[in-house]
C-alpha cells in the first residue's frame, strides 16, 4: 500500500470500530491519537477542553444563583446586574443552567486527561470538582436553585436541617471550583503561549497569530488588574499602560480587513467572523478597563472604583464567553 494512504485509511478503519463499539472511552482515545498525530500539544488541549468547558459554562451560573438563594429579597448590587445583563454571555447559560450541567459537566470531564496521562494533580482537582458538583445538585434541584436567575418568585425559606446541610455542600462546591480554575487557567494560558508560537512556525504571524495573541494579552491584563488590586500595586499608569496594549492588539485586526486573495480569504474565514463575534464584549472589556482609569484618576469613591472592577472582570468574563462559545464549534 502506499504510504500516503497509510494515515487515511487508519482513521477510517478507527471510525468504524468506533461506530461498532460505541464506547466514549475508544472515542477519547481515537479524538487525542488523531489530536497527537497533529502536535502534542493540541492533544494536551483537547484533553483539557472538557475541563474548561464545564467551568466557563456553569461555574459563573452557579455562583451567581448561590448568592441569589443567600439573599433572595435583597441581593448585592453586582449580582443583580450581572442577572439584568446575562446576555453578555453567549451559552444562554442563566435560563439553562441545569441542561448545559447535565450534558458537559458529566464525572468524565477528566477521562481525556487520564487517557494521555497529561498532568496527574489535575485529574485529581477535576475529579474532585465533579464530585463536589454531583454532591450539591440533588440539593439545588430541590429549591429549583436556578430558577432565582431567570426572574422568578423567590425560593420560600428553607428548613434549618436542610439549609445547614446545603450551605456544607456548597462550600465544598465553592472550594474545589476555586482550585480548580486557578490551575486550570495557568495550565490554559501556558498552551496558548506556546500555540501562538506553533501558529508562528507553521503561518507566520497571520491572521490566527494575532487573534490569539489578542485572547492572551486579554487575559495578561486582567491577571495584571486583579493581581494589582489584590496586592494593592496597581497604578493609574500601569492601568493606562496596559489598556493602551490590549487597544493596539485588538487593532492590528484592521490590515486583514483590506482586500484579500480568493485563496488567503477561504483560509481567513473563520477567524476573520471570530474577530467580528467578539466585537461587542471586546468594547465593553475596553470601555470597563478606561472607566476604571478615569474614575482612578478623578479620586472617585471607593464604592465606585469597586464598580467599575466588577465592571472589568465582568468584561473578560463575557469577552472569554463569546470567544469560547464559536471557538469550541469552529476549531
Amino acid at each position: 500500500m502506499n504510504p500516503k494512504w497509510l494515515f487515511p485509511v487508519a482513521t477510517i478503519v478507527m471510525l468504524i470500530l468506533m461506530g461498532l463499539a460505541g464506547s466514549s472511552r475508544l472515542v477519547a482515545r481515537i479524538d487525542l491519537w488523531l489530536d497527537q498525530h497533529d502536535a502534542p500539544l493540541t492533544a494536551q488541549a483537547n484533553a483539557l477542553s472538557p475541563v474548561i468547558d464545564c467551568i466557563n459554562r456553569v461555574d459563573v451560573h452557579w455562583r451567581v444563583a448561590y448568592e441569589l438563594y443567600k439573599s433572595p429579597k435583597q441581593p448585592a448590587e453586582p449580582v443583580r446586574d450581572w442577572i439584568a445583563n446575562q446576555h453578555d454571555f453567549d451559552d444562554n447559560g442563566a435560563s439553562d443552567a441545569p441542561g448545559i450541567q447535565r450534558d458537559i459537566c458529566s464525572p468524565k470531564i477528566s477521562e481525556k486527561l487520564k487517557l494521555l496521562e497529561y498532568d496527574p494533580p489535575q485529574v485529581l482537582k477535576a475529579d474532585a470538582y465533579a464530585q463536589a458538583l454531583q454532591q450539591v445538585t440533588p440539593l439545588t434541584q430541590q429549591i429549583t436553585f436556578y430558577r432565582q436567575a431567570r426572574f422568578s418568585t423567590a425560593i420560600s425559606e428553607v428548613l434549618p436541617a436542610f439549609a445547614d446541610q446545603f450551605r456544607a455542600r456548597a462550600e465544598d462546591y465553592l472550594t474545589a471550583s476555586t482550585v480548580l480554575r486557578q490551575h486550570v487557567e495557568s495550565l490554559d494560558l501556558e498552551q496558548r503561549r506556546a500555540q501562538l508560537n506553533l501558529i508562528e512556525a507553521r503561518l507566520g504571524k497571520d491572521i490566527h497569530w494575532y487573534l490569539l495573541a489578542y485572547m492572551i494579552q486579554a487575559r495578561d491584563t486582567l491577571n495584571l488588574v486583579t493581581e494589582g488590586v489584590k496586592n494593592r500595586t496597581l497604578t493609574p499608569q500601569a492601568l493606562a499602560k496596559t489598556t493602551a496594549e490590549l487597544q493596539l492588539a485588538w487593532d492590528y485586526r484592521q490590515q486583514f480587513s483590506q482586500r484579500q486573495l480568493p485563496e488567503t480569504q477561504k483560509r481567513n474565514e473563520v477567524p476573520d467572523y471570530l474577530w467580528s463575534h467578539i466585537a461587542r464584549p471586546t468594547q465593553k472589556y475596553l470601555d470597563a478597563l478606561n472607566a476604571l482609569h478615569k474614575d482612578w484618576q478623578n479620586k472617585a469613591e471607593p464604592q465606585r472604583l469597586s464598580d467599575d472592577f466588577y465592571a472589568v472582570t465582568r468584561g473578560y468574563d463575557s469577552l472569554i464567553s463569546h470567544y469560547n462559545r464559536l471557538a469550541r464549534v469552529e476549531y
